[in-house]
């Protein structure tokens, strides 16, 4: 394979020298006419050592540079703010971070790719792609071509120009005027770096070895440029009252020696290359220099580029490769551009109350904070060279209880909405292929070693998402409900195919109308999903976007889609009390208190009408729910009573199940009710993102017959809020961990007691108001909704969802435990029982 790399700056020659470590044939364009000795430092930070070193690059950078020893914050006055841990975050991160001067690694690096050709005075002004390959052209009517263009030509990259024509820069509203010189003063010691903080303006001092000192001076940008050889004095007015240090620095370097560089970025690129052509470092994601990792994301890219390029499952395909590239590097080069921006907006602090904001922070932010943050940016993300924007790893505990509940009944959670107007079946599967890219759960499947002990998500191989069509006839009176029958015939008894992946499959419903010009039609969109990658609010944005897709195609838009992160497991974004030893402790207490509780008021079930071994239970749905008017009403009186609309439902809910059970004297009964817990993760996790955010915990109400539904219903909605509160929700996600079965082997008897004797089996899944449109192009859309499969995880799991002006209560139950005619009879009972409280 041959690249031509466009740029001759520090991410083209780290990747000529990554790209030649894998067996590419690279040349290198530069437009300059010499590689000459600019006068400014850079940093390149642990991660960058750490992906160089992982790749057998060894840029000698100990001997040519300092490695940071200490990193302190001052006021301008040489004042302490904060000494930042970098000292503690080297010994987490396994390698040092290192300043030096930018011609000092441009020589490591021309020195590393020995005889690969560097063409000086090579400026790109475009390049066309033909057939597998690429060829570059030259402002002086040469050209070159390769297999693949790397654009690594920097901020005013020609390659990026060239793929998404003219951008705006974004301004930071400050310039840098730096320089290097020879300097030593007691209060820069070895392998110090110092920032000094003022009002708009700031002052970097950092030892760079060999006796010489990088500095740089972040100033509010002028309304008119100072000539150059007044540069060195405005400096010396703008710091004269800052710590001697800056002061001496500023006075030992010559005019000359000076350099004057803007500060921009540019809006963060989602789509990086096009064909055999990609970008890389400053081209594809400029940055501020805040966080110093202009140079070590680039290095990054570099390593991440060859890596890709040699497997064996891309090394054949070279486009293929450039795309798994980008999508590798995209979620990290995204977090660092805003970071950068973010500290930036922070630290100039050019108001008095930023100023206060920013100083304030960093005197008080716990040192373990900074640590963590420092360390986050230090460390070089391994799976970034094997799959960023991909999942391959284990199940989590949780992950793998949900996989052995569907292995053993089905477990699947599904969302349907209802379009109106004609719908071209066409556009659904391109849509749908558009929403897989954005979702890295959606290019999944599962392996497992044959033990049911150590199953893992590994990345799904282009396999699309199954999408099955269904028409009736526009005379089938049944034309309205048949989405409920698809459901209870298909989509809740058939598990996903976890083998095969991906877990999720989609139905379309199509009627047509018999007004003509298709003023009749509508179609049910149902998605399925597996449990393990969804649950109800992740099965309705995920219809939400599809239709969202849907109608851009319709119009003519090829949708710009932006891959989301790669999450880690959901246990492993859980506060650190809940993680690990601490969670199964608090998840011990919890138990402990349930216990002490179950003692004093022994909770009624669900019992059921006959017993169906755990292989063969199915879950069927009976679909309820409330019109505009009757849902405004319970609104108002939920209001009006102090309570919730949830908490009304399930107050119904158990006294269906009660009245079922003909109880006739005063007893408690249990009711679940699933909360989610999105933003209580580290990071937290945005409604659009895939997976599964909900833990159920148990409400124990007391019932008793005649007794006012309003009482029972501010029962159940103070019991959540004081669940919550005290996080019994984020608790029970160590359930699995603790005593949640290791394998599929050795499930039964979990099973067995959770069905006996469990906390739940009897619950209420509500997401309350959900956002969907009303309209999506020249659609209407209404009845958004969603279900769910019970499996062994209880008798009766109801839903609901408010959307579209009407409240959608959807019963389901393991067929058999209970009955269909039970079901419909208890799913009916509690209907009446909300609408006779409706006017007290």
């Amino acid at each position: 394979m041959k690249a031509l790399v466009i740029g001759a700056g520090i991410g083209g020659l780290t990747c000529a020298v990554a790209l030649r470590r894998v067996g590419v044939d690279v040349e290198v364009y530069e437009r300059a006419t010499e590689l000459r000795d600019v006068g400014s430092g850079l940093s390149v930070m642990s991660n960058a050592v750490t992906a160089l070193a992982g790749f057998g690059i060894d840029l000698g950078l100990d001997k040519r540079g300092q490695a940071v020893e200490s990193f302190r914050i001052m006021d301008r006055r040489g004042r302490r703010i904060r000494d930042l841990p970098f000292q503690d975050t080297r010994g987490q991160v396994g390698a040092p971070s290192y300043c030096l001067s930018r011609a000092d690694l441009q020589e490591a690096l021309l020195a590393e790719i020995g005889d690969c050709p560097v063409h000086l005075g090579s400026t790109a002004i475009g390049f066309e792609t033909a057939g597998a390959g690429v060829t570059a052209r030259f402002e002086d009517g040469l050209s070159a071509s390769g297999d693949i263009l790397i654009g690594a030509d920097g901020f005013n990259s020609s390659v990026r120009r060239h793929l998404v024509g003219p951008e705006q820069a974004k301004d930071s509203g400050y310039l840098f005027r730096l320089g290097i010189v020879p300097f030593r003063h007691r209060h820069l010691t070895t392998g110090a770096v110092r920032h000094y903080w003022g009002s708009g303006q700031r002052f970097g001092l950092i030892d760079i070895g060999k006796g010489r000192c990088y500095w740089w001076a972040a100033m509010s940008t002028p309304e008119d440029a100072p000539a150059p050889s007044r540069v060195k004095e405005l400096l010396r007015r703008a710091y004269g009252d800052w710590a001697d240090e800056v002061r001496a620095v500023i006075d030992a370097t010559p005019q000359a020696d000076i350099l004057t560089v803007p500060s921009r970025d540019r809006a963060f690129l989602e789509r990086w290359g096009d064909g055999p052509v990609t970008l890389l470092g400053d081209a594809a994601h400029p940055m501020l220099t805040t966080l110093a990792q202009g140079a070590g994301m680039a290095m990054e890219d570099a390593v991440v580029l060859a890596r890709t390029l040699a497997e064996p499952m891309t090394g054949d395909d070279p486009v293929r490769a450039l795309r798994a590239y980008e999508e590798r590097r995209r979620d990290r080069t995204r977090a660092m551009v805003a970071g950068s921006r973010r500290m930036s907006e922070l630290t100039q602090g050019a108001t008095p109350r930023s100023r206060l904001v920013r100083n304030a922070y960093f005197r008080f932010v716990p040192r373990r904070v900074l640590v963590r943050q420092t360390a986050q940016a230090l460390t070089y993300p391994e799976d970034s060279a094997t799959g960023s924007g991909s999942v391959q790893r284990e199940l989590s505990p949780l992950e793998r209880l949900y996989w052995i509940a569907d292995r053993t009944s089905p477990l699947n959670v599904i969302a349907r909405a209802r379009v109106h107007g004609h719908l071209p079946p066409s556009l659904h599967r391109r849509a749908l292929d558009l929403l897989q890219l954005r979702h890295p759960l959606l290019r999944v499947t599962i392996t497992d070693d044959g033990t049911g002990a150590h199953p893992a998500f590994v990345p799904l191989d282009a396999r699309q998402i199954p999408l099955r069509h269904v028409h009736v006839p526009p005379d089938d009176h049944t034309a309205d409900t048949r989405w409920e029958r698809e459901v209870n015939d298909r989509e809740l008894v058939e598990s996903v195919d976890w083998r095969a992946g991906p877990l999720l499959r989609a139905v379309v419903i199509s009627s047509e109308g018999t007004d003509g010009e298709n003023a009749g039609d509508f179609h049910d969109l149902l998605l399925t999903a597996s449990h393990i990658i969804a649950d109800g609010k992740t099965c309705l944005s995920l219809v939400r976007e599809w239709i969202n897709l849907t109608a851009q195609l319709d119009r003519g838009t090829q949708p710009r889609v932006t891959p989301l992160r790669a999450l880690p497991a959901t246990d492993d974004l859980l506060p650190r009390r809940h993680r690990g030893a601490a969670g199964v402790a608090g998840f011990k207490a919890l138990m402990r208190r349930e216990e002490q509780a179950a003692r004093r008021h022994p909770a009624q079930r669900v019992l059921p009408s006959h017993q169906v071994p755990f292989e063969q239970r199915r879950t069927r749905m009976v679909h309820r729910s409330l019109p505009a008017e009757q849902l405004d009403l319970l609104v108002t009186a939920a209001k009006r009573h102090g309570t919730t609309v949830h908490g009304v439902l399930a107050a119904a809910m158990v006294t269906a199940v009660a009245r079922d059970a003909g109880t006739s004297t005063t007893a408690h009964f249990s009711i679940g009710s699933p909360v989610d817990f999105r933003d209580d993760l580290e990071p937290a996790v945005s409604p659009d993102e895939a997976g599964t955010y909900v833990a159920t915990v148990p409400s124990r109400v007391r019932y008793e017959p005649g007794r006012p539904l309003w009482l029972m219903a501010r029962a159940i909605s103070q019991d959540l809020v004081r669940r919550r509160g005290r996080q019994e929700h984020l608790s029970t996600i160590s359930l699995p961990r603790w005593a949640g079965p290791k394998s599929l082997a050795d499930s039964e008897s979990f099973m067995r007691f959770m069905d006996e004797e469990g906390p739940i089996n009897l619950c209420l899944s509500n997401v309350g108001r959900y956002e969907f449109p009303d309209l999506a192009g020249p659609w209407r859309v209404g009845e958004a909704q969603f279900l769910t499969g019970v499996s062994v995880m209880g008798s009766i799991v109801a839903t609901a969802t408010t959307s579209h002006a009407q409240l959608a209560w959807n019963f389901s139950y393991v067929e058999g435990l209970v009955p269909g005619p039970r079901a419909r009879r208890i799913a009916d009972d509690s209907v009446r029982t909300v609408l006779s409280v409706l006017t007290e």
